[in-house]
């Protein structure tokens, strides 16, 4: 490109004039109003402090009490359609719990 061609612009941060096809980022139709040092540099001011927490499903969903007495009458050997009954838990429901491992 010649010097005709090319489109320049001033970066609003550091008050530069860049070229705007190779400083910008592309946004939407236009470009960027900083150039890419600038606005990477941008990026980190604002930064998540939200972390996500994965919600618990299953096993883990229960009560920290039933879960710790559902081990217990496994160590007991306390067949698995006694505990299905005892804590109103669908009898297919403890099997694959005990397939996944959780039940260890």
């Amino acid at each position: 490109m010649t010097i005709e061609e090319q489109q320049l612009k001033l970066c609003r941060n550091c008050n530069v004039v860049k070229n705007l096809h190779d400083d910008y980022y592309k946004a939407g139709k236009g470009f960027q109003k900083y150039c890419i040092p600038c606005h990477n540099s941008k990026r980190y001011e604002y930064a998540q402090t939200y972390k996500y927490e994965k919600k618990p499903k299953g096993f883990k969903k229960l009560p920290q009490e039933t879960r710790e007495n559902i081990l217990n009458d496994i160590k007991v050997r306390i067949n698995f359609k006694e505990i299905s009954n005892k804590y109103n838990i669908k009898y297919a429901t403890i099997l694959c719990w005990k397939r996944k491992g959780l039940l260890n």
